[in-house]
């Protein structure tokens, strides 16, 4: 008696683990998780909101060749997020969402050298091109010791570079941050952790 309780217990378990819903798609609205969900819905719901603010920033900008790998990468995080790599989907996302914001600053980015005024804003328009190159370095070093080959890595790395060497500028320094981290979020996706 004992051995059939315990075995319809098991069946009954192991069928209920089989019979969750699916993730909704990217970018529709994540229902809120049910007592005892699994532990990989929080992953879910991190990768969904990234997945949908990517989608939203991808509006936003014109086209160009940086745009096209942003948009490269935002659909094979749709693809591993339906496959249920929710990690590497989020890494992805978050990445090509950092690539559309390093557009947004060059969109605005004056032609000549950012004018430092009185107030708190000097400083950080004096520490933007410092956390630039420290986010460029730490990109640089991270591809190097889990050596991360991708073509996209090196470009990313590369156009940050080029942005600091235009000269002191808020908006391209504030750029080459963000594409640099989008290079350290692709490393993470790589490394899958």
């Amino acid at each position: 008696m004992k051995k059939k309780l315990l075995t319809a217990t098991i069946l009954a378990l192991g069928l209920t683990g089989l019979a969750q819903p699916a993730p909704p798609p990217p970018g529709a609205p994540f229902p809120a998780p049910a007592p005892g969900a699994p532990s990989g819905y929080r992953e879910a719901e991190r990768a969904n909101r990234e997945l949908a603010r990517a989608q939203y920033l991808s509006g936003l900008v014109a086209q160009s060749p940086l745009k096209a790998t942003a948009d490269a990468l935002l659909r094979q995080a749709q693809g591993e997020y339906q496959g249920g790599a929710y990690f590497r989907a989020k890494e992805r996302a978050r990445a090509a969402s950092l690539i559309y914001e390093a557009l947004r600053f060059l969109e605005v980015a004056p032609r000549g050298a950012y004018p430092i005024l009185p107030g708190p804003g000097p400083r950080r328009a004096y520490e933007a091109p410092f956390r630039a190159q420290e986010a460029i370095a730490r990109a640089e070093y991270e591809a190097n010791y889990y050596r991360v080959n991708r073509l996209e890595v090196a470009r990313l790395v590369q156009e940050a570079k080029a942005l600091i060497a235009q000269g002191n500028d808020l908006a391209r320094a504030e750029a080459a941050h963000r594409l640099a981290r989008a290079a350290h979020h692709l490393i993470k996706a790589e490394r899958g952790f």
